[in-house]
């Protein structure tokens, strides 16, 4: 990352987005309990007195402010403190033998005005008399001097070995808002969401990163600042800069104040051993609050965060800022965090321009995520993501570590990731799942995470029930994993204690049409430990792997629901559906539902009920024997076929009107009375000349066993000329004296062949969901809303 604005490459693989239609009761108020904001100090000491100054050698008194220009007076009383120095001694093998003593300028009361920013050299400290009491301002007549630029940075140009620099005690003001940004509270800025006044009233886009906080340089500490009105990243921590600590800060934009979106806490080009901890971070803020990029043995610990909607709404802003982003981080540690309305994001640097030092990919790893406490995230609270990109000749990174770089014109390296942990994190209200693994390159990672100790409540409160990661659909769990082998989750605790519950699983693995799939994930701890679920809405687990397709095209008219047989897959025979109304299961169809809305076959035809009808309306095929058997799918009655020799069996219904145009869709289950074989619907049209077409499904997974009853379907469009219809069914490979059932026969003007009538339609229901089921897992649901 550099200083100039970054720019994303292609779509990043978050923020989730939720899926068209499935969408579930509308997001519910949320639970005041947002972290208490207050400019008081944490842990910092009181500032610096005046008789402490005088009482130092090596401090020296700025002037007070003068209302106008105060950088040239600033500046020399910074370089009349660098004279005071007295630099680090240093072994022969640069580490520190004697630690250096560093000089002080203390601020007085009131506010400087600076018309450019202000460089402290190594070993200079600037202190003000209090967060409230100096504030340190830009002239907005000059911001082209800040363009890319700070009100307080380190010399670019002098690095001193040993060194160590302090700033505490003041308010940096970037004057955003031209006289803004006193310590007032308040819950909204001046003019939310409107360009800062020196870009101009058509939002001069040459100005969009003038104004930064302060830029920081080895060693330095930053200390009860305060952040407000600023333009450009709050506080950066630039190029291989080591062993910062940035503590008990203040980041808002009271008193009229607004700020640009760039990050609060931003910063990576490699910087090493850098601490954030303890400071606090208003609703009012912009940008995220912390987001580094290339960055090893990172600690973000005892911060708090608020994000509110209803800020976000009055910016016109879709979505919420304060979120935790690790983007190429190694070693890190986010501990004890307090997160309202945000997100902890471990992911790759892969969403930015694939050029300099993010050419080259770093995944998430060796990191831990403990302890935090995060209600209200907009998606996820907690994300890891893996990811790497294609260069122009198709292939990916070559696998890297920490220290490799690519040399290749055409290569770039990859550093996977994995061996993350994230354990004792109590995650609640996630507006989507509550911690997601994800990623969409199986190489990027290596390693496999635990997920251990966490409690997740009361996921999906913002109404969604299923959404497109980027890297595959998840549905709204507690925990999901769609990447990596051998991954560790057990321990946890998954509920979701609402009225009205949004949480439909405790833990799924795998995300469909995802590009990564997870195997071998270990579900039980060292210790015997497992994974408690409780009142989630639909099962306590959900193995992608072993789910069928959805249900398509459900509707609602009343309290009746019918929509189109899920088409099957292989290994997955459809074992019926469930319904939900909201959040409760009201409905079980095995096979499928008894009765087939607008079938254009008789009750007799479709069901074998009746004893006497036989099988009148059924004309048999080649090598096939049709009875009735007192047996079925649904009732009592089927139909059965024997075959008398080697091949297909098949049967034929009544030739029926037909309405040229018009989709058709036959419907049949079968069960095997010993091996199982292909069964495929199919449907006969007749023209007007004579013609007839004899069209039937391909999908070689609806195959038939003793075991249980499968479904197959087949729709197509009547052709322009035909005049007649019959439903046709086959069971192929079969062998002389081999037996079937069928039944439920179905033939609809349409493509849906399941209802389902709520027997206590509710006056309040929000929404229906549908999932076809095997013996082993849920679809995806399918919703159709309730006005």
């Amino acid at each position: 990352m550099t200083y100039l604005a970054r720019r994303w490459a292609a779509a990043a693989l978050l923020p989730l987005v939720s899926i068209p239609g499935l969408v579930g009761r509308p997001a519910q108020a949320a639970p005041a309990d947002p972290p208490r904001y207050s400019l008081a100090a944490t842990v910092a000491p009181a500032a610096m007195k005046v008789r402490d100054c005088r009482a130092d050698a090596a401090c020296v008194f700025a002037p007070d402010p003068s209302g106008a220009d105060d950088h040239a007076a600033l500046q020399a009383a910074v370089a009349k403190a660098a004279t005071l120095v007295v630099p680090a001694v240093l072994k022969a093998d640069g580490s520190v033998l004697r630690a250096a003593r560093p000089a002080t300028v203390l601020l007085g009361a009131g506010t400087y005005r600076l018309s450019r920013g202000l460089q402290l050299p190594p070993d200079v400290n600037l202190r003000g008399r209090g967060i409230t009491d100096t504030t340190v301002s830009m002239i907005t007549a000059s911001w082209q001097n800040f363009t890319y630029g700070y009100l307080i940075s380190w010399d670019y140009h002098t690095r001193r070995a040993g060194s160590s620099n302090l700033v505490a005690d003041l308010t940096v003001n970037g004057n955003c808002r031209e006289g803004a940004g006193a310590p007032v509270r308040r819950d909204l800025p001046g003019r939310p969401g409107a360009y800062c006044d020196f870009r101009g009233p058509q939002g001069d886009l040459a100005s969009t990163n003038a104004g930064g906080g302060i830029a920081v340089g080895d060693r330095w500490t930053v200390r009860q600042v305060r952040f407000t009105n600023l333009e450009y990243f709050k506080i950066w921590v630039g190029d291989g800069v080591k062993d910062v600590r940035i503590v008990d800060n203040r980041f808002d934009n009271w008193g009229g104040a607004e700020s640009g979106d760039e990050d609060n806490v931003g910063g990576g080009s490699r910087n090493d051993g850098v601490v954030v901890e303890d400071n606090q971070f208003d609703k009012t803020i912009r940008g995220n609050s912390f987001d580094f990029t290339n960055a090893i043995r990172t600690t973000v610990r005892h911060n708090s965060v608020t994000s509110d909607r209803a800020v976000a709404a009055a910016r016109g802003d879709k979505s919420l800022y304060g979120n935790m982003y690790l983007e190429g981080l190694v070693q890190a540690t986010v501990a004890d965090n307090v997160l309202y309305g945000a997100q902890i994001s471990l992911k790759t640097n892969g969403g930015y321009d694939h050029s300099g030092e993010n050419r080259d990919i770093t995944n998430p790893r060796d990191s831990v995520v403990s302890g935090n406490r995060i209600s209200h995230a907009e998606d996820a609270g907690i994300v890891i993501v893996y990811d790497d990109y294609r260069d122009a000749d198709g292939t990916a990174g070559t696998t890297g570590g920490w220290d490799d770089h690519s040399t290749a014109a055409g290569d770039h390296v990859v550093r996977p990731g994995g061996n993350n942990v994230v354990r004792d994190n109590v995650v609640r209200y996630s507006g989507q799942s509550g911690i997601l693994v994800l990623g969409s390159y199986g190489h990027a990672k290596n390693a496999p995470d635990t997920i251990t100790g966490n409690r997740v409540r009361n996921s999906g409160w913002g109404g969604s029930t299923g959404y497109d990661t980027g890297a595959g659909l998840f549905d709204t769990a507690g925990i999901g994993l769609s990447i990596g082998e051998g991954d560790r989750i057990y321990g946890n605790v998954v509920g979701d204690r609402r009225a009205h519950r949004t949480t439909w699983y405790g833990i799924q693995l795998g995300a469909r049409r995802a590009p990564t799939v997870p195997s071998n994930t270990v579900l039980t701890g060292p210790a015997g430990e497992t994974n408690a679920v409780t009142r989630v809405i639909a099962g306590a687990y959900r193995d992608v792997a072993l789910a069928p397709e959805a249900p398509a095209g459900l509707t609602a008219s009343g309290a009746t629901l019918s929509w189109e047989e899920s088409y099957a897959l292989e290994d997955r025979p459809i074992a019926g559906y469930r319904v939900y109304r909201d959040d409760e299961l009201v409905g079980d169809v095995p096979v499928g539902s008894a009765t087939i809305p607008g079938n254009l076959l008789t009750a007799d035809e479709a069901g074998f009920e009746d004893a006497a009808a036989g099988i009148a309306g059924w004309t048999a095929g080649f090598r096939t024997t049709l009875d009735r058997v007192d047996t079925g799918a649904v009732g009592t009655g089927a139909m059965s076929l024997t075959s008398s020799g080697s091949g297909e069996v098949s049967f034929a219904g009544r030739a029926l009107s037909v309405t040229p145009g018009q989709s058709y869709t036959s419907v049949i289950s079968a069960k095997a009375a010993g091996a199982g074989r292909w069964v495929r619907a199919g449907l006969k049209f007749t023209t007007a000349t004579g013609s007839v077409y004899n069209l039937a499904t391909n999908n070689h997974a609806t195959t038939d066993s003793a075991n249980g009853w499968i479904t197959s379907s087949y729709t197509f469009q009547a052709p322009a000329d035909a005049v007649s219809v019959q439903a046709w069914y086959l069971i192929e490979g079969t062998v002389a004296d081999e037996v079937h059932l069928v039944d439920r026969l179905g033939l609809v003007a349409g493509t849906r062949t399941e209802q389902w009538i709520d027997p206590e339609a509710r006056a309040k229901t929000s929404a229906y969901h549908v999932v076809a089921y095997t013996a082993g897992a849920n679809s995806t649901l399918s919703t159709v809303a309730v006005s």
